[in-house]
């Protein structure tokens, strides 16, 4: 008895100081980002989970993006092998996942760069259709993964990563559109390669987020009310609640409010 009342006294100590103070972000977002993870009979809790998007996957471009090699040796992963040396496929294979700290831009340029993207892809397709190096199917998946994106798709997108999450809050000080939160990264290294264009591409190394170490959220009992009338569909159209979360000095979320969109159904 006495350890379980030691342990409940010391979860609660964790959680208070957690939640102490002004907190170190707080978000207003929708369903798009914050996705009920699963319900059943069974349990009657409620969970959210974090939906975050990240930079395209790094075999379909010239280069890593942001998470490049000057980010992954500031992590501490050694980058010394040469690119081009025999034994760098050896050596950056046994590099193992880190845990660093990603910070999370909410419908900021980020985004909006993320939405022209696709815009760009639908208008290329479009003319390789005319120039018959596309099919019509093309298109139409192209125009499909542009309205998904528009209607359903997560404004969360990863832009920075770092070991230290205080010089990352100074370089993004917004806490109403930037969440700074624990993750755990990856080293990438992609060999060279010559595309179907027939231009040559050099080998380089980048950074991948696998996850975020907190990323699902329990809904308390008294948030409830407006997600148990969605917890059980599993097709929607567009999203039905908004929700405001925080994240304490722990940099652990908690939900803070709920509310509906639309009229819940009776």
């Amino acid at each position: 008895m006495a350890l379980v009342l030691g342990t409940n006294a010391l979860v609660l100590t964790v959680v208070a100081s957690n939640r102490f103070g002004e907190g170190e972000a707080l978000l207003h977002m929708t369903e798009r980002e914050l996705p009920l993870s699963s319900a059943s009979d069974e349990n009657t809790g409620i969970t959210l989970r974090l939906r975050w998007q990240q930079q395209p996957e790094l075999d379909r471009g010239p280069g890593p993006g942001w998470f490049d090699q000057a980010k992954l040796e500031a992590l501490g992963y050694d980058c010394s092998v040469p690119l081009t040396d025999l034994s760098a496929k050896l050596h950056y294979s046994k590099a193992t996942p880190r845990r660093a700290f990603v910070v999370l831009e909410y419908e900021g340029d980020a985004w909006r760069q993320w939405l022209a993207d696709a815009e760009r892809e639908v208008q290329a397709t479009a003319e390789g259709v005319q120039r018959r190096e596309s099919s019509r199917r093309d298109l139409q998946s192209a125009n499909d993964r542009l309205d998904r994106l528009r209607k359903l798709g997560s404004r969360l997108i990863a832009v920075d990563v770092g070991a230290d999450p205080d010089q990352l809050r100074q370089a993004y000080p917004d806490r109403t559109r930037f969440i700074v939160a624990p993750a755990e990264v990856n080293l990438i290294f992609l060999r060279e390669w010559t595309g179907k264009d027939g231009i040559y591409h050099p080998p380089y190394l980048g950074g991948r987020m696998s996850q975020l170490l907190v990323q699902y959220i329990h809904a308390p009992t008294e948030k409830r009310g407006v997600l148990a009338h969605y917890a059980r569909e599993r097709m929607y159209l567009g999203p039905r609640y908004t929700v405001t979360i925080r994240y304490g000095h722990r940099y652990e979320p908690w939900i803070v409010g709920v509310e509906p969109l639309s009229q819940p159904p009776s």
